[in-house]
């Protein structure tokens, strides 16, 4: 029965990956559309990710309250309205609002999608399952990529976006229909604390992780939207170049659900996952000057993908286990900001420089990024350990 859920689950957060690539697939008919700048179409593709900033705390707190099925059916249908306003838009408010609704119903999938996986795999595979689920976001992505300019071309951008609305009624329908919760004394839920505040070094100490989630996790945000343009700069059609950026998210559907495993037997998080992330930014920085642009999109999938679950699982680290629902959710706010912020930078930057290839040089100065905030998580915990808080 949990590999069922599973299964439906990761079809609702695959709908999810496809709604977010959608503005990114159609920019250029955005462009020609309503007259904006890349740093608006940056700001736009943001928006999707903006509301998490002020909701993902309230929307865990929801859990308390509300039934986990009908939170995720709740951010199934606003995802849904979202994506059905912006296909009605004839002035940029519109598709600014859809957008930013359709953000909402996104915050509340991600936090309650991840609640469901762990209480049904909880004492289980509860980190495969966890990684499948984590693996329908670029998948989403891809086909986005593989699909949605096609369809902006031959029907035009309002077209694409019905069929992320229409995807989104699709989750909706199969967890109304489908889904059901784990038997109960599965879950995993800890008795409410009633405390509202971190200690100094906690609150440090997942924030710098945050930081370093949020950098890490910006790269394959920005690559998506703006990586098919610098290959268009060098030379590739719009499609080819769409598919070739495309493979990263392919491979991680190895590298994802593979590497938490690799990284478990060997070990040496610190150092593997440092070098995995430098070899990434060095694939980019490859990219920028035409080197193997589909080996290095390869590369980048492969080097940056392995270590995603082995970061992700320093949070347990940084909080004691009674503050850990609050400090996950300090964790994801700070992922929800720069996620926000990472693609109006990136458009800002290519607008500024005005060179396509301007965003790639940005990925490779966040996945350093990155690292620098692994090895001061380090530091703090021998200097600085929560346990003596």
């Amino acid at each position: 029965m949990r590999w069922l859920m599973l299964g439906i689950l990761f079809i609702a957060r695959l709908a999810m990956g496809f709604q977010f690539q959608s503005i990114a697939s159609v920019s250029s008919h955005l462009v020609e559309a309503f007259g904006f700048s890349y740093a608006e179409i940056g700001t736009l593709i943001g928006l999707f990710l903006l509301p998490g900033i002020f909701l993902a705390i309230p929307s865990g707190l929801l859990t308390r309250a509300v039934s986990d099925k009908t939170l995720l059916m709740t951010g199934a249908a606003v995802m849904a309205a979202g994506a059905a306003l912006m296909a009605t838009a004839d002035v940029p408010e519109y598709l600014y609002a859809g957008r930013l609704l359709s953000g909402v119903g996104g915050v509340i999938f991600n936090l309650i999608l991840t609640k469901m996986v762990t209480e049904w795999f909880f004492g289980k595979e509860i980190m495969t399952g966890l990684a499948i689920l984590l693996s329908a976001w670029p998948i989403g992505i891809a086909l986005g990529l593989l699909t949605q300019n096609h369809l902006a071309q031959s029907s035009g951008w309002v077209d694409v976006m019905v069929a992320c609305s229409i995807a989104a009624l699709i989750a909706l329908a199969l967890i109304a229909g489908g889904y059901r919760a784990p038997p109960k004394g599965a879950s995993t839920a800890a008795p409410v604390v009633s405390r509202y505040l971190l200690p100094a070094r906690q609150a440090v100490q997942i924030s710098v992780l945050g930081i370093a989630w949020t950098t890490f996790n910006s790269c394959w945000v920005l690559l998506p939207s703006f990586g098919p343009d610098a290959l268009v700069a060098q030379g590739w059609t719009l499609t080819t170049a769409q598919s070739a950026t495309s493979l990263m998210m392919w491979v991680s559907l190895l590298s994802l659900p593979l590497g938490g495993r690799l990284m478990d037997k060997f070990g040496y998080v610190t150092a593997s996952t440092s070098a995995l992330f430098i070899v990434a930014g060095l694939s980019i920085f490859l990219l920028y000057f035409g080197f193997a642009p589909a080996a290095m999109f390869v590369l980048f999938g492969l080097a940056s993908g392995i270590p995603g679950g082995a970061v992700l699982s320093l949070t347990s680290e940084a909080t004691t286990a009674e503050n850990r629902g609050l400090g996950l959710g300090i964790f994801w706010t700070w992922h929800y900001a720069g996620m926000a912020v990472a693609p109006a930078g990136a458009g800002w930057l290519r607008d500024v420089v005005g060179n396509p290839g301007a965003p790639l040089l940005l990925v490779c100065a966040l996945m350093l990024l990155s690292v620098l905030a692994i090895l001061l998580f380090r530091l703090l915990q021998a200097r600085w350990p929560i346990a003596q808080a």
